[in-house]
């Protein structure tokens, strides 16, 4: 499969199986994150994962989004090891989501659904788990097999025109 070909394949699941995901399957959705380009390649990202029951439990309690993950992700990046832009906004929410990208196509290649969330308290997330007070958590990622009831949302093949989307930059 080419990467058109899987990125048009890949959807926002909502509806995962309890089927729980294969250790090397994890270990290569990891290894796409390690490898996703970052700014000044930096790399200020931190990725933790779970599988555990009661781990899961605990971030779906973070978030009105509960879809029976099997695999979930959590993005974090220390904004002090960020390269920052000339405004002085450290690059950390755009690397996490380059790094996002990368383990949910990683995901489908393998076989696996995923879907990126943001609709979360990150309060709750680092009320509940032991990660660094420098770390911002910035993504969710769900992830595991596709339940039999899994599918594209109405709007996974609906794209706006070229037109609308492309222009050629012209000079003034």
């Amino acid at each position: 499969m080419d990467f058109l070909e899987l990125a048009k394949k890949r959807y926002s699941v909502r509806d995962f199986s309890s089927k729980k995901v294969e250790k090397e399957k994890i270990l290569k959705i990891i290894e796409a994150g390690k490898i996703a380009p970052t700014a000044k390649n930096s790399q200020p990202i931190k990725i933790y994962y779970c599988t555990d029951d009661e781990k899961l439990k605990l971030l779906n309690e973070s978030s009105p989004c509960e879809y029976n993950s099997q695999l979930m992700f959590v993005i974090t990046y220390n904004s002090d090891e960020c390269w920052k832009y000339e405004d002085g906004i450290p690059s950390g929410v755009v690397d996490s989501a380059i790094v996002a990208t990368h383990m949910v196509l990683e995901a489908e290649d393998l076989g696996l659904g995923s879907v990126i969330i943001k609709a979360f308290k990150s309060e709750i997330v680092k009320e509940k788990f032991d990660i660094p007070e420098q770390n911002k958590v910035e993504l969710l990622l769900f992830m595991g097999y596709k339940s039999d009831n899994a599918m594209p949302s109405p709007m996974h093949e609906t794209y706006k025109s070229d037109e609308e989307l492309f222009e050629e930059l012209k000079i003034r």
